[in-house]
């Protein structure tokens, strides 16, 4: 396995570095980009409305042109409402591949995060620029094969556009400039939320008796760690990621705490309470928590020697007790849309049309491998390095890998992993079954 490095480009850079305001690309002749979804549920069908609806706004088409989804009626249902003939809707572990042997030009991953790797490897195999949901991985191994695709995907000439949308929201965009030019001062420290309801019960499926261990776990993905990586980082890697962009770096290491209390199916906590060390004492807590009939709260909130602020809040606070208002930065946003989901997808395209294409490969993966750092940390109780997770062979994380892996569901049937049974900090031999 190779050994990784970190570009800081990935830390300094965001959509309007990336991509110019979408207007530079109007009065082209009308281009149809042909795309297909990998992934047919709510996330994957919203994508493929965002990517429609920013080329639409470019002045440009896109159509579907073919879906895959483990549940066949998805990937036909699909179909139907994006005008794609239903001979093109493919059914089962592998109906990916057969999306591959398509005209489609772009492909959208919107699967359960364990498939990512993989799915993402046979895209970029078949040319093919990707749209890739985050997380990209749910183990170490996944993370540095995802790391692995980006690199090729990036000596092909392909783009990578990722899920992880506030490095294209307006808010963010318009905020980072002050940030980074010292409005705050210099980052000490800060505190992300990713508070909220558990997912509705369509996440959280009670067993059919005629379901194999695949199709069980295919449709009840999110409260398997070995399917979703947990909500740490299938979810809070937003807010996360918000704060590895402003602090302009990687947290080192992390420790933390974690708890499952009510969560009906699967295998993953409830809550988790992460400190994350980014070096030169800087130390962000990530608070993350899905539970209903609590208090909500999702934001990234940053401490400076000068003041501090909500990334994608109203005002930046500082320390005299005056605010700077929003908006800080406009002219980095001008000709932009405040929906965050369609601009991903408007820079991704506008990449695509003017040759400067998006690639953020790496930066979803390491922002996956942020998340994973914390959520390995509260499983086990132990002090985590990111270099435990891709390069430091002799580490017990990097081998701390899950046996339900995206070749078993290809083959056929999978292993059922222990449900109900949440990891023991202080025993990590008892993580991996």
């Amino acid at each position: 396995m190779k050994s990784f490095t970190v570009s800081r480009r990935v830390f300094l850079t965001g959509a309007g570095a990336l991509a110019a305001a979408p207007s530079a690309v109007f009065g082209q002749a009308q281009r149809v980009f042909k795309f297909a979804l990998v992934g047919c549920g709510g996330r994957g069908s919203g994508a493929a409305k965002n990517i429609t609806d920013a080329a639409a706004r470019l002045g440009h088409k896109a159509v579907m042109v073919a879906a895959a989804d483990f549940f066949p009626k998805k990937a036909v249902a699909v179909c139907k409402a994006n005008g794609c003939d239903e001979k093109f809707a493919f059914g089962g572990a592998n109906g990916y591949k057969k999306v591959m042997e398509t005209d489609a030009e772009i492909v959208l991953l919107a699967t359960p995060p364990v498939f990512r790797p993989r799915q993402a490897e046979a895209c970029v195999k078949a040319g093919k620029h990707i749209f890739a949901e985050k997380p990209v991985a749910t183990d170490p191994a996944g993370l540095r094969h995802f790391l692995q695709v980006a690199e090729a995907a990036k000596t092909a000439k392909l783009s990578i556009l990722s899920g992880t949308c506030h490095r294209h929201n307006n808010r963010a965009l318009r905020m980072i400039g002050p940030v980074r030019g010292g409005v705050i001062g210099e980052i000490t420290g800060g505190v992300v939320y990713r508070c909220q309801g558990a997912p509705s019960a369509g996440y959280a499926h009670r067993r059919r008796p005629e379901e194999t261990n695949a199709a069980y776990m295919a449709g009840n993905w999110y409260n398997f760690r070995e399917m979703s990586a947990d909500h740490l980082t299938e979810q809070a890697v937003h807010e996360i990621d918000l704060a590895n962009w402003f602090i302009g770096r990687l947290p080192k290491q992390a420790m933390g705490i974690g708890a499952r209390h009510q969560r009906a199916t699967g295998n993953i906590y409830d809550c988790f309470g992460i400190d994350y060390d980014y070096g030169n004492g800087v130390h962000v807590h990530a608070v993350a928590r899905q539970i209903n009939g609590c208090f909500d709260r999702c934001c990234t909130l940053l401490t400076g020697t000068k003041g501090q602020t909500d990334v994608l809040g109203s005002k930046i606070l500082k320390s005299d007790g005056t605010s700077v208002p929003f908006p800080f930065d406009e002219t980095v946003t001008a000709g932009r849309d405040d929906n965050m989901y369609m601009m991903e997808h408007a820079d991704f395209l506008s990449g695509l049309l003017s040759g400067n294409y998006l690639n953020e490969g790496e930066q979803v993966a390491m922002a996956t491998a942020s998340g994973l750092l914390g959520t390995f940390a509260a499983y086990t109780g132990q002090m985590v390095r990111m270099s435990d997770l891709l390069t430091n062979k002799e580490s017990p994380f990097y081998t701390m890998n899950y046996p339900v892996r995206t070749e078993d569901f290809e083959k056929g049937d999978v292993a059922m992993p222990e449900e109900g049974k949440a990891a023991v900090p202080g025993k990590p031999e008892k993580l991996i079954h």
